[in-house]
């Protein structure tokens, strides 16, 4: 994967190794790669500890079932490790709970206790606040074309990934 950078910290990908398309792609995944980094350093949510717990916090909240730290993990793409980190920590601090899981003897579920609720609620304040600022000059329409883009782009990732294991993504 040959790459220059500009001025600007974009990279370039090298079109001898790249079609035009696989070029923007892989230019469009290392920009997001950039900015998930900027957006998690930048969030520093008042009632939780990380943006990481927040993001788990808002998956147990907002699940129609109770999720397991496995599913949580799966649907978030983060590694079951990681989620299970930050899961322990929520229910040490009294965010969540770990119940029985009636579909599996081993996997708890994750539910929200009273103050993981207000805790999602205040996050949810918070970044309805910072979303407003980041996206100041940014028009509707082009963040609705960047979202079908993104995730038309996590669907081929899910399915190649399918066609490659033979399993669910």
């Amino acid at each position: 994967m040959s790459k220059t950078s500009d001025t600007s910290g974009a990279v370039t990908f090298d079109h001898s190794v790249h079609s035009e398309q696989g070029a923007r792609l892989a230019e469009l995944v290392d920009e997001v790669l950039r900015l998930h980094g900027r957006v998690m350093s930048a969030r520093k949510p008042a009632a939780l500890g990380s943006s990481a717990q927040t993001i788990v916090l808002a998956s147990v909240v907002l699940a129609q079932e109770p999720p397991t730290v496995a599913r949580i993990a799966r649907s978030l793409g983060y590694s079951r490790q990681a989620v299970q980190r930050v899961a322990d920590v929520l229910v040490e601090d009294g965010y969540v709970l770990y119940v029985d899981n009636p579909h599996h003897k081993t996997s708890k579920q994750l539910v929200p206790t009273n103050k993981g609720r207000q805790a999602y609620v205040e996050a949810n304040r918070e970044s309805a606040e910072w979303t407003e600022r980041i996206s100041h000059g940014l028009a509707a329409e082009e963040l609705e074309q960047t979202l079908s883009v993104l995730r038309r782009i996590r669907r081929n990732l899910e399915l190649d990934k399918q066609e490659s294991t033979g399993g669910p993504a």
